[in-house]
């Protein structure tokens, strides 16, 4: 791992608020000194904030607990995934390294099974895309986000984080159907 490295993208404070980029992009073209002046500290001011998001992004507590764990609750609450499925992947999110073995699901968590059992349930969930073994053939599991039901509530929760633009919102509500959309 590098440390001291990030990753920016000067461009994606434009992205949050269309109007005050058009607006402030305005006022820089004037010329003047006041607009130049505006323009330079709107755009300083952009670049601070996204790298004040991407130390966030680089906290493992603000990531569990801002992101991952409301992201598990929020597929939870929609019964996308079963209060088992919940229980396994919090116990992972609040691990150390984001990592269990399948001795790590005590009946605390699973519930009283046998360990073959244990192995089925294990398998369920990677033969559906929620975890992934560490290794190949490994017997070290971490949650995979990239199954439907988890990855929206992260982009969700990256939303309400302030991440994602407020556009994402109105692009990704459902639209209502038109009288004759619907064929009424």
């Amino acid at each position: 791992r590098v440390k001291g490295g990030r990753i920016l993208n000067p461009t994606a404070m434009f992205c949050m608020d269309r109007e005050e980029y058009y607006g402030m992009l305005a006022k820089a073209d004037k010329g003047d000194r006041e607009g130049s002046i505006a323009w330079c500290t709107y755009v300083l001011k952009g670049l601070l904030e996204e790298i004040e998001k991407i130390d966030r992004l680089l906290d493992p507590e603000y990531v569990q607990k801002k992101i991952l764990l409301p992201a598990l609750e929020f597929s939870r609450s929609r019964k996308q995934i079963t209060e088992r499925e919940y229980a396994i992947f919090k116990t992972i999110v609040t691990s150390p390294k984001m990592r269990i073995r399948a001795s790590d699901l005590d009946d605390s968590v699973i519930g009283a099974v046998s360990p073959v059992h244990r192995s089925r349930i294990i398998k369920d969930l990677k033969d559906r895309e929620m975890l992934m073994p560490l290794k190949k053939n490994g017997r070290e599991y971490t949650v995979q986000f990239t199954n439907n039901y988890l990855l929206r509530g992260i982009i969700e929760m990256l939303f309400a984080e302030g991440f994602i633009p407020a556009s994402y919102e109105e692009n990704s509500a459902p639209k209502p159907k038109g009288k004759h959309e619907n064929g009424a």
